[in-house]
């Protein structure tokens, strides 16, 4: 007798409602995206893709779908569906797909402002919120996997067995985020996971030890499953596409250091690593190295505005690349002399394992996450000490030996983690949930 497949909604909430920017790749989408494309493979679970969290369910529901069509040509569809109560639903599909293609229009100038409005009219209304409603069965399925914040009501998904992948406390633990709508909205999250029935997959193990710690939940029910980095991120050997992408991105000839900060939010501690980049270069003016900052320019922060303003004598030798999409990032790692990321704090670190899988020698952090994704194939600093993060350029640029074994190790390192074995783990915890 055939055994029926394991039942698996999987939600990609919020990688649906990223999807719009063109820099949607960043952070949790990857996380999101990395799992998705490797449980598909894998033919013990019947995966089923949802949407059921975004407090817009027309946006989510259209996004998503077309997500599935550009991005991956309709490899998979959306499970669930949307429908509202007094607008036709097909006047919904007219707007939030005019929107979704709005929004992408990268030539058309006044996008931001047309989009902006377009939705901050649909909000303030309420009409959607009031309108729309998501529409989802769960007799349909075993378990729900919910992979973001954006959480489903309990009233949706009804008594089904729950997955929550949490990524990290910082909202709730960061003097960043202290008494912000940020803060807020993750602690109503945190509250109303249950103790009792829910089953959490945490990134790192050091983020399960923080979600032990601050909610008290059985560790029974409480996994760590390790991520990976994608299988684009490879050693690039050819010269005249490692060129290329220079230019692209507007990185002059010579060494450069290479960092990857997302949305340059300030938890990667990118004003710490120009100004002690700055100090380097001023003690050191002999040194021919620059400095090359890839990450979206959408979110700087307020501190990072004024550096930017005060860095022109500076600026052929600091270049903030903007957002850069993997096919030439793969090509800016391989070419950097060193990879720095001296972030204040990771759930993981998934740049860290794509600079050691391009064959870059890295500079990180010494704390959270980090020193349990880089092991002893980086060199660890402390993201407060600018002394200590000058001399771990200083040697990385000095010493080639030194510069050879951490490329050696950070290829051996980052063959210890993969979104394949990342996503076996996932479907054993499956098993358990319903065992």
């Amino acid at each position: 007798m055939k055994t029926m497949s394991l039942r698996v909604a999987y939600d990609i909430t919020r990688l649906s409602e990223l999807y719009t920017l063109r820099d949607y790749k960043i952070g949790v989408s990857r996380t999101i995206e990395g799992l998705l494309l490797e449980l598909l493979k894998i033919t013990e679970i019947d995966l089923k893709i949802v949407n059921t969290g975004g407090q817009s369910p027309p946006l989510t529901i259209i996004s998503s779908n077309l997500y599935a069509r550009e991005i991956h040509n309709s490899s998979f569809v959306i499970d669930n569906d949307f429908n509202s109560k007094f607008l036709p639903k097909i006047v919904y599909e007219f707007l939030f797909k005019t929107y979704c293609r709005l929004y992408k229009l990268k030539s058309n100038h006044n996008q931001p402002t047309l989009t902006k409005a377009f939705w901050k009219f649909w909000k303030e209304n309420s009409i959607i919120s009031q309108d729309t409603f998501y529409t989802f069965n769960p007799a349909n399925y075993d378990l729900i996997h919910i992979t973001s914040i954006r959480a489903p009501l309990k009233e949706l998904t009804g008594t089904l067995p729950r997955l929550i992948t949490i990524y990290d406390l910082f909202q709730i633990q960061s003097n960043q985020y202290k008494n912000t709508s940020r803060e807020n909205f993750f602690q109503n999250f945190i509250n109303n996971i249950d103790r009792h029935k829910d089953w959490i997959t945490c990134i790192s193990e050091y983020t399960r030890q923080e979600f032990l710690e601050y909610t008290r939940m059985s560790p029974d029910r409480v996994f760590t499953n390790l991520q990976g980095a994608s299988e684009q991120f490879y050693p690039v050997i050819d010269p005249k596409i490692i060129q290329l992408a220079r230019r692209c991105y507007s990185i002059p000839d010579g060494d450069y250091f290479l960092c990857v900060a997302s949305y340059l939010d300030p938890r990667k501690n990118v004003p710490f690593l120009i100004q002690n980049f700055i100090k380097l270069i001023t003690e050191q003016p002999n040194l021919d190295i620059n400095l090359a900052i890839v990450g979206s320019l959408s979110y700087k922060s307020p501190e990072l505005i004024t550096l930017m303003e005060e860095l022109e004598e500076y600026k052929n030798r600091i270049i903030f690349a903007g957002f850069v999409p993997d096919e030439d990032l793969r090509a800016l790692y391989s070419g950097a002399k060193a990879f720095i990321f001296p972030s204040l704090g990771e759930g993981f670190g998934i740049p860290v394992l794509e600079a050691m899988q391009c064959g870059t020698p890295v500079i990180t952090s010494n704390v959270t996450s980090l020193p349990e994704i880089a092991g002893d194939a980086a060199i660890l600093i402390n993201p407060y000490d600018g002394d200590e993060l000058c001399q771990a350029m200083l040697n990385l640029l000095s010493d080639g030996d030194l510069r050879d074994r951490l490329k050696q190790k950070g290829i051996e390192r980052a063959k210890q983690f993969s979104w394949s074995k990342c996503a076996r783990e996932t479907v054993e915890i499956y098993k358990k949930m319903v065992n």
